[in-house]
């Protein structure tokens, strides 16, 4: 690896970068062990099918997420940037899953409300405020983030199209879930 491709990844915000990434991965592992998983919602993207595989079969869904984005992760890698998305976007991953796994043994809260509509609200605001941390630290959250962009890259769509796309295919799926 030459100096210029250090200097692309380990660039002068990259430290601060990671921390963005950490953050949001933690707000959204909250958001997901304080209100969707008790409230039985489906937040959407591979962890939303994390969460439905996890209603049948009880697999803890953070690893779920991990190997459900291993092949988006791969295409990412090779269509979307490399070894500084693909640091970024693993980091992202992986700290999220083992965040949303282990949050129930150090947080023993189950949830802060019963009422559907308050978890639905308070759920979604806090997914959507911790996926704006990972992308204001240039990374994603793995799962349709990838397929959104890979799908922009390649095909001109727009990004919130394919993010409702695929977000959409996974809510209905929970439907019957």
């Amino acid at each position: 690896m030459s100096k210029k491709d250090k200097k692309k990844i380990i660039g002068p915000h990259t430290l601060r970068d990671f921390v963005l990434i950490f953050l949001g991965a933690l707000v959204q592992a909250l958001s997901m062990h304080l209100f969707l998983i008790p409230g039985q919602l489906v937040s959407g993207g591979v962890s939303g099918a994390a969460q439905i595989i996890n209603f049948f079969t009880n697999f803890p869904i953070g690893v779920m997420v991990i190997i459900g984005n291993l092949p988006l992760y791969l295409i990412g890698w090779r269509h979307l940037g490399g070894l500084k998305f693909a640091l970024r976007t693993l980091f992202a991953v992986v700290a999220f899953s083992l965040l949303t796994d282990l949050l129930p043994y150090f947080l023993p809260i189950q949830s802060f409300t019963h009422d559907m509509l308050l978890n639905t609200l308070y759920g979604g605001v806090l997914l959507g405020a911790g996926l704006g941390l990972v992308y204001r630290g240039r990374g994603t959250s793995g799962g349709s983030d990838i397929l959104g962009r890979i799908l922009n890259f390649r095909f001109g769509f727009s990004i919130s199209a394919a993010y409702m796309l695929t977000d959409s295919v996974v809510v209905l799926a929970s439907g019957f879930a």
